[in-house]
């Protein structure tokens, strides 16, 4: 959450009550103070939660300072797309960064996994993906095959590492911490 002491000053202060501590409170706090993290009305973050499709690309889009876009969500299930999202999902769907899922839903309640989060940073990034790359995680053949380039030009890029062991466990599925910490490395990469 950010509160404005508009007596004393403009800058945000963060006031979540469950990050002090966490191995992320730097990432959440710098995405709190730039505007694009927001706790719960709780004054929660709930760092160690999965983070939904919908949440992330909210972020992403804040952080990003997506364009305005008059573009309507054509997804079989846009009427269970939250409203504080869909200007964001609409403007990400016309930057080619996300789609829905081939059976036209976008599941915006759906946690993210690896896998997922990685491609859609990549393709914020602007990076070029190389569609012959390969990996060296002693779990690749578990990265989907459609993945692959992405997840290759992410690492090279410095944007995602693997979780220990030499893996990138590409199914295992994002926190918030985990996404305020991508979405801070996204922008050092952008910038």
């Amino acid at each position: 959450m950010i509160k404005k002491d508009t007596a004393t000053s403009t800058d945000p202060v963060v006031s979540l009550k469950d990050i002090s501590g966490h191995w992320a409170e730097s990432a959440i706090h710098s995405g709190v103070t730039a505007g694009y993290i927001t706790g719960y009305t709780d004054q929660t973050f709930k760092p160690n939660a999965y983070i939904s499709r919908a949440e992330f690309i909210t972020m992403l889009g804040r952080a990003l300072q997506m364009k305005e876009t008059t573009s309507s969500l054509t997804f079989t299930d846009s009427k269970e797309i939250p409203s504080w999202a869909s200007s964001y999902l609409s403007q990400a769907v016309e930057a080619e960064i996300v789609s829905g899922y081939g059976d036209g839903t976008f599941r915006a309640g759906n946690s993210l996994n690896r896998s997922e989060i990685t491609t859609w940073m990549v393709r914020a990034a602007g990076l070029t993906v190389t569609n012959n790359a390969s990996l060296s995680f002693t779990d690749k053949d578990s990265v989907p095959a459609w993945a692959v380039p992405y997840v290759a030009t992410g690492v090279k890029a410095g944007l995602v590492s693997g979780v220990g062991h030499n893996r990138f466990a590409p199914e295992q599925l994002t926190t918030r911490a985990e996404a305020a910490v991508f979405i801070a490395k996204l922008l050092t990469v952008k910038n």
